[in-house]
């Protein structure tokens, strides 16, 4: 299989998961929160790139197919990130 044909299964897998279709694998969808959520930590990443992570984790992060999205934005996250890490540097 070429990237290109790996591409259009995967496009065409995420669209019949969003039809409600099929179900996608809860390990493959726990797996791309883990991997993103690491590379939006990353100090050299663009805001723009940590955003649409933030984004796409909180699509992934549904339970059900049909279900919303979490509610809380990326300002939200953002605002809580700073609160753990105030509170980690204030614990050691």
């Amino acid at each position: 299989m070429s990237l290109s044909s790996d591409l259009q299964a995967a496009f065409a897998r995420g669209e019949a998961v969003k039809r409600g279709l099929i179900v996608a694998d809860e390990n493959e969808r726990a797996r791309l929160i883990n991997d993103i959520s690491r590379l939006i930590r990353e100090p050299q990443m663009p805001e723009g790139t940590r955003a649409a992570g933030l984004t796409l984790i909180g699509y992934l992060a549904r339970r059900m197919p049909g279900e919303a999205a979490h509610k809380i934005g990326v300002d939200e996250a953002r605002q809580s990130e700073r609160r753990l890490k105030s509170a980690r540097k204030a614990a050691r």
